[in-house]
């Protein structure tokens, strides 16, 4: 069955409560010192995502790896639905900017395509340098061809089965995972939460 916006917003707003309850139960110290942290030198730049939900998952990825930043691209209908963040808006810095505008000021960095091209490198094989921002499609169109051409370099997740593409959010999760788990060994980053360092080592 699919929901309707109204019914979306009122799950989002229940799981964002569910969300701080956790986060308020965190020791204040933790908390307090959030924004004083560093931050991984990785931003997501998000081409006009075409299904809005996909907002509050990439947030929350981001958040989840203490990204520097998420740029969002203007929808075409101007709508934006950040389901699925649990909190994460509140931590995680983002902001709006066209995706022609996102890519030409950021010469100062590595610009990472993640889409399957017949120029792709498999993203776990590839030699990310930072920083680096990682250029995300739609489900629908991907990467348009002049984005991709003024990216340093293209990677793709190899797939085993029929299918093309994953999930927007779900892709960008698993190529996020790698590079700042690089990033973290490289120059010994280390998570906020002491149950997430014990599994580093």
């Amino acid at each position: 069955m699919k929901l309707g916006y109204r019914e979306r917003q009122r799950r989002m707003r229940e799981t964002d409560d569910q969300a701080w309850m956790t986060i308020n139960a965190l020791p204040g110290s933790m908390r307090e010192g959030y924004f004083q942290r560093p931050r991984m030198p990785i931003e997501i730049i998000a081409c006009p995502l075409g299904k809005e939900v996909n907002h509050g998952g990439i947030l929350r990825i981001a958040e989840a790896f203490m990204l520097e930043k998420v740029t969002f691209s203007y929808e075409e209908d101007k709508n934006n639905d950040f389901s699925g963040h649990r909190g994460a808006i509140q931590w995680q810095p983002y902001d709006w900017d066209s995706i022609e505008s996102a890519i030409t000021t950021r010469s100062d960095r590595q610009k990472i395509a993640l889409t399957l091209t017949d120029s792709a490198v498999a993203f776990n094989q590839f030699d990310y340098q930072y920083p680096l921002s990682l250029i995300v499609g739609s489900e629908a169109k991907g990467i348009p061809k002049e984005i991709v051409d003024q990216c340093d370099a293209v990677v793709a997740i190899p797939m085993f089965g029929m299918m093309g593409s994953l999930n927007v959010a779900t892709a960008t999760s698993i190529v996020i995972q790698h590079i700042a788990y690089q990033y973290a060994k490289a120059h010994g980053f280390k998570p906020m939460r002491p149950e997430s360092q014990n599994l580093l080592g």
